[in-house]
């Protein structure tokens, strides 16, 4: 079973508060009111939403020094009651099953005594016992009112845990379950897709993330120098079956909020009112925009990057088994191409003279004859959206069979054969298409990007299907005459 955890920092410790029972993370309060008590963790009283709740001193109660920096309160609920624990910030979400968790040997009761490691970085992540707090001498919580045991009772299966979040000046929040990870100072660098929608790339345990600009896909007015001090790592996709990193300055806290209480938004002035489920307001009257999760992960851009960086968790999982080392022939014609070798026929030079036809469309180059057999040339460059190229002495001809005839597509040179790094069943599904095809958009186009050579060794091409590229020129209708000219004939 895996549940999720709300992962705060006490002192120099990070702690883990069962998410079902984390309500929320709150500023500091203007005033406590002091409260008569035996123990001295228990620091007084605060007043939350017209209701007094007791506060918890995490520091003492735990046995670390005092904190000097800014602190925070995360509102638990337990017992039938309300409680504030006296916290130094947040840290993330963590989704930990139960076989991940380490039970310390010890006397019974203890506060902290499972933890959990990751093996990778050696983060330790204590988790605390709410039972245990609640079991000792002098705790106390704020039991609730009956009108809010019964709001509680309404709305306790439609309740969902929210994170709150500061980007580029505006406060946000969303669902706290899309939520894969938060990264502190993560290291970017510039993204080889960038774009405003994408700039920077990160990565982690081994696979490369794209970061990208929230505000951008929000339709939100972006600032020039925004920085990334924090990254949210999200499910993204319509079966949540991608991740995608968004930049933020700085985690606000957590809402353990009723979608139902979402103030709905007037699309009325906005780029990507879609994305934008409304607004949430708050006890202390600030107010936060409410992401549509569903909506953002199905985002075109969001989904794009997402396949351009491989990010599919089951795709992943097929590829170890899908890879296959297939020989292929890189060529230059503008751009670096891959073609499948299997799709090659021959590789000719361009002739010095061939069959010119003089037709205004500069990517019909004419006819050459091999071996009896007439071959339409076709400007790979041309073709591709380039400025008309004169054909040059070095220029060469790969010969591709279609339906009913051979093509030559006349590129710059020829570079090699090689081997894909890793190609996918349906990767030519996925290849470079003409302009005006779907390979206009950039985000598109680089999906075709493939690996070429050997692993560790390894260069990046644009993924061609030439035979399906001469089929389809094949298939193409003959223009007809105009009828001037063809009265004149």
């Amino acid at each position: 079973m895996t549940a999720t955890q709300g992962v705060v920092r006490i002192g120099e410790l990070e702690v883990a508060l069962s998410a079902q029972a984390l309500e929320r993370v709150v500023p500091w309060p203007e005033r406590l009111a002091p409260h008569p008590s035996p123990v001295p963790w228990l620091l007084g009283l605060f007043e939350l939403g017209g209701h007094p709740l007791p506060l918890v001193d995490g520091h003492r109660l735990l046995g670390l020094p005092a904190g000097e920096g800014e602190r925070r309160i995360a509102v638990i609920r337990q017992g039938g009651g309300r409680f504030g624990l006296a916290i130094d910030g947040v840290v993330d979400l963590l989704g930990l099953a139960d076989d991940v968790i380490v039970r310390l040997q010890g006397a019974p009761g203890r506060l902290l005594g499972r933890v959990y490691l990751r093996p990778d970085s050696g983060r330790l992540v204590h988790l605390l016992d709410l039972d245990a707090l609640a079991a000792l001498p002098g705790f106390e919580v704020s039991a609730d009112v009956p009108s809010t045991r019964q709001q509680v009772a309404r709305g306790k299966e439609g309740e969902r845990l929210y994170l709150l979040f500061e980007c580029d000046g505006r406060r946000l929040c969303l669902d706290a379950a899309v939520v894969q990870e938060l990264v502190d100072r993560p290291q970017l660098t510039p993204s080889e897709f960038a774009s405003d929608s994408c700039r920077y790339q990160v990565q982690l345990r081994g696979q490369a993330l794209p970061v990208l600009e929230l505000s951008e896909l929000l339709g939100l007015a972006t600032p020039a120098n925004g920085h990334h001090e924090q990254l949210l790592v999200l499910a993204a996709g319509d079966q949540g079956q991608y991740r995608v990193a968004f930049g933020f300055q700085r985690l606000l806290g957590m809402w353990r909020r009723d979608p139902a209480q979402c103030a709905p938004l007037l699309g009325f002035g906005l780029e990507q009112p879609a994305l934008l489920r409304g607004v949430f307001s708050a006890a202390d009257g600030e107010a936060a925009i409410v992401i549509d999760h569903l909506a953002l992960g199905c985002q075109e851009a969001a989904v794009a990057y997402a396949r351009i960086y491989r990010t599919d968790r089951d795709l992943l999982r097929e590829e170890r088994r899908q890879v296959r080392r297939q020989p292929c022939l890189t060529f230059l014609a503008e751009l670096l191409f891959a073609v499948p070798l299997e799709q090659v026929a021959e590789v000719l030079p361009l002739p010095a003279h061939f069959l010119r036809l003089g037709q205004r469309d500069p990517r019909l180059l004419g006819l050459m004859e091999v071996r009896g057999q007439q071959i339409t040339l076709v400007c790979l460059r041309t073709l591709a959206g380039a400025v008309a190229v004169a054909p040059g002495p070095d220029d060469q001809v790969i010969v591709v069979e279609g339906q009913r005839q051979r093509l030559g597509f006349v590129v710059q040179r020829v570079e090699a054969i090689e081997a894909f790094t890793e190609l996918r069943a349906d990767a030519l599904a996925r290849s470079w298409q003409l302009p005006g095809e779907g390979g206009a958009v950039p985000a598109q186009r680089a999906q075709s990007w493939v690996g070429v050579g050997a692993p560790g060794n390894s260069r990046q091409a644009t993924l061609i299907d030439l035979g399906a590229l001469a089929r389809r020129l094949e298939g193409q209708p003959r223009q007809t005459l105009p009828e001037p000219l063809a009265a004149a004939i």
